[in-house]
């Protein structure tokens, strides 16, 4: 007994939309118990699994959390932006150099786009489409790794008790995935989240992310 309820509480803590769902009482548990022997070939009988579904602790607090993650969406703000390029480069020092002269193509004032993001091998910059061919010019080509057009931001401004609020950024991409929309490139700078994806999907993940607010 105790090993499955091991192995059936690991499933639930690696689907948080099924330990959600079980939370809001929105699921028959001998039907969920069923699926979890059949979908990860349990060794036990259903009443066994039925057991460990209902000691596991998917109830605790969770009205408090779901009422605090509500309190901050509903009090966010979301804004969008279509045409958006993103230009990926190898983590150079010379890279790192070509930024200043980045900079002075950007005339903030008009709400032109400029986002950064650095990893261990690569840069990537997000800017507006029609800045691309004065980037190109500036940027030698073999620096270059990779140029993704037609892609748009969604921006998140959070409300107030974003940063203390456990499962807040969890609970909206989990909406996404679940929604089969392909997030390209996220970014934070809280309280601001940005989310970029392909301007084909971006009035399903406005929908999406609109049902919360």
């Amino acid at each position: 007994m105790t090993n499955i309820t091991h192995d059936v509480w690991n499933i639930l803590n690696k689907d948080p939309q099924l330990k959600k769902d079980l939370g809001r009482d929105l699921l028959n548990i001998r039907s969920v118990a069923l699926y979890l022997i059949k979908q990860y070939n349990l060794n036990a009988d259903v009443d066994a699994v039925i057991s460990a579904i209902r000691r596991y602790p998917y109830k605790e607090n969770f009205s408090n959390v779901t009422n605090s993650i509500s309190d901050v969406l509903k009090n966010s703000r979301i804004s969008t932006k279509t045409k958006i390029v993103s230009i990926s480069m190898k983590r150079e020092h010379r890279t790192l150099e070509l930024l200043q002269k980045i900079f002075p193509l950007i005339t903030f004032g008009r709400g032109e786009v400029l986002r950064i993001s650095e990893g261990r091998e690569l840069i990537k910059i997000l800017v507006d489409q029609d800045k691309l061919e004065k980037f190109k010019e500036i940027i030698p080509e073999n620096l270059i790794v990779e140029i993704r057009q037609n892609l748009s931001e969604l921006s998140i401004k959070f409300g107030n008790g974003s940063r203390k609020t456990v499962g807040v950024l969890a609970t909206i991409l989990s909406q996404i995935a679940i929604n089969e929309i392909n997030i390209v490139e996220a970014i934070s700078c809280f309280p601001e989240y940005m989310i970029f994806v392909d301007e084909k999907d971006i009035l399903k993940t406005y929908e999406v992310l609109l049902n919360f607010l």
